[in-house]
This record gives C-alpha cells, structure tokens and sequence, in this order.
C-alpha cells in the first residue's frame, strides 16, 4: 500500500471514530433534551396548580361565606316565622277588626301588610341565598376536583422526570465503565471543545463594541477579588488531572463545584452574555464577555439570561445542573476563566 493510500485510510477511521463519537455525546444531548422538557412541562404544572389553589381558596371562602349568611338569615327568619305564626293562630282577621277604632284599626292593617311583605321578602331572598350557597359549594368542588387532578398529573410529571434522569445517570456511567466508549467520549469531548472554541472566537471577533462590557484594564482591577460564582465544595481544580473514567491524563480547562440542587450561580463581574444554550460536553452553558475576557458557566439545570443582555456582577445567570458531560450525578458548576480564548487559572482571580 502507497503511503497516500495508508494515510487516507488512516484519516477515514479517524472520521469514523470521531463520527461515533458524535453520536454518544449526541444521546447524552437527547436525554438532556428530554429533560429540559419535562422540566418545562413540570414548572407550567407547577404554576397552573398554584393558581388553581388560589381560585380553589377562593370558591371555598366564597361558600363558606355564603353559608354563614344563610345561617345568619336563617337565625333571623326563625324569629318572624314564630312570630307570623303566632299570629296566624290569633287569626288575622279578628287581630284586624279587634282594634277599637279606626287609627287602631288603620295601624294594626299597615303593621299586617309589612308584616307579610317582609315575611315574602326574606323567603325571597333566604331561597336565592340558598341557591348562592348551593352554586358555591358546588363550584369550590369543581375547583377542588381540578386541584386534585392537576396534584395527579405533577406527581406523574415528577416520576417521569425522575425516572428519565436515572435513565441518563446509568446511560452516562455505563459510557463511563467500558474503556472503549469512555475513551470515544472524551474524543468526541476534544472535537466539541475545539469546535466551541473557534466558534467562540468568532464571536468575539464580531462583536460590537459595548458600553455594558468592561474594559481590559477594568477587569484586571478584579484579579484575586472576583466573588464565587456559587456556594459549593470544590471538586476539581484547574489543569491536568487523570481520568477516573480512562486513565489518561486529561486537562481541566476551569474549575468545578458540587452545589446543592436548585442552587442559583452568578455572573462574577459585569458584561454581555454571548452565549447561552446548550453546547455538547458543556451543557446548558452561558458564556459572559468581559472585554477581552470571558467567563463561562457550565452544566447547568436552567438558565435565566439570553445572547446579548447586560449583566452586572451577581445578577443570577441560571441554576445549578447536571447537563452534558457532568462528573457524576450531583448539581455542579463548571467556571471557566479565558483571555482572548486560552484559558486562565481561575482560582488565581477568585478571592480567598
């Protein structure tokens, strides 16, 4: 075999290799995908219960308020019902004509006349308060089924997700365990990576000027006082370090915390956000432009933020995760520091 022929075969196994490579971080991808949506879903739950439970207390105040009244009305009506009946057992007529002359008897026939009159009236109304009561009643029930249906759903959401993410947590430590995928996965990781990085590069080649971006000077001002991203136990400096996975030297381009679930990270100096989406080994990431600097956060959960909007020094950029290509199964943050590209030792620049 010519060597151009040896070398062309060579390149095509290469293309293979990285091709299969593609396709294990792409599953990790549609399982994150998968979970964002579910996510989705269960927050839009969440939010429609919460207001389902307000409408519920609502309806439930409003019948219980309507049968207070009836109650109240009903004390009221007992007392002009054993009154008209203990006049309806006098007799009407001989109460009327027993009066002794006609002011009495004209006074005892007005006094009659809003007697009955009032006696219809608050039948009248006693039967639509009941009926005020009854609709009440039925639509705080209504309202209760709905809660309880909408309960049903967000614990099926909430199995479905949970379920979805051990599905991933076993899929990624099964790559992780046979040597010979964990070794495509951090192929595939390299080509991610240096794809970022040229994109990120032209990025930042092609971006405006901006009045919210500090400048050089301004940044370097920070080293060694920038606040922590996040509150969390340091679990990878930045560097060399060995793979657990393959047992290759590796080198960890940022740093990593493990943080409690739910917890918020944040933008450590002023800037523009010019990236925010998921990136493959990355995550769901944010990338903030400092000048000539940038930071970026990455394995994300939730991001708060979109491309081009300014942020100040500890405004919230998103939530803590487990997307991409993250160690294990417990929310971290991935930091990283870059001057024109090439990546800084962050821990330099953080406060102590």
């Amino acid at each position: 075999m010519s060597l151009g022929a040896l070398l062309a075969a060579l390149c095509a196994v290469a293309m293979a290799q990285e091709g299969d490579a593609r396709t294990l971080l792409g599953e990790i991808e549609a399982y994150d995908t998968q979970i964002g949506q579910l996510d989705g879903q269960l927050a839009t739950l969440e939010t429609t219960l919460a207001a389902a439970e307000v409408d519920r207390a609502s309806r439930v105040a409003e019948a219980a308020a309507a049968t207070a009244r009836v109650r109240q009305r009903a004390d009221g009506a007992r007392s002009l019902i054993g009154s008209l009946y203990r006049l309806r057992r006098f007799g009407l007529l001989r109460l009327l004509f027993a009066a002794d002359d006609p002011t009495e008897l004209r006074r005892r026939a007005v006094y009659l006349r809003l007697a009955l009159a009032s006696d219809e009236a608050r039948t009248a109304e006693f039967a639509e308060l009941a009926e005020t009561k009854r609709k009440a009643a039925a639509s705080a029930e209504t309202a209760n089924e709905a809660t309880r249906q909408l309960r049903t759903q967000l614990s099926a959401q909430r199995d479905g997700l949970d379920a979805e993410r051990r599905r991933r947590a076993a899929h990624l430590r099964g790559m992780r365990q046979t040597p010979v995928l964990a070794a495509r996965v951090a192929t595939e990781t390299q080509v991610a990576r240096r794809d970022f990085d040229t994109s990120a590069r032209a990025r930042e080649g092609s971006m405006p000027e901006s009045a919210a971006a500090p400048t050089n000077a301004d940044f370097r001002t920070l080293r060694g006082q920038l606040p922590k991203p996040v509150a969390g136990r340091l679990v990878r400096g930045f560097g060399g370090y060995t793979d657990p996975a393959t047992g290759a030297r590796a080198t960890n381009q940022g740093i990593d915390w493990a943080t409690d679930p739910g917890s918020s990270f944040r933008a450590v100096a002023s800037g523009v956000v010019t990236r925010a989406g998921y990136v493959r080994g990355y995550g769901q990431m944010v990338m903030v432009q400092h000048g000539s600097y940038a930071t970026l956060y990455a394995h994300a959960n939730g991001l708060r933020v979109v491309v081009d909007q300014p942020v100040q020094a500890g405004d919230v950029l998103g939530t803590v995760g487990t997307t991409g290509l993250a160690e294990d199964t417990t929310p971290q943050l991935h930091f990283e520091l870059r001057y024109n590209g090439t990546p800084q030792d962050p821990t330099e620049w953080l406060g102590r």
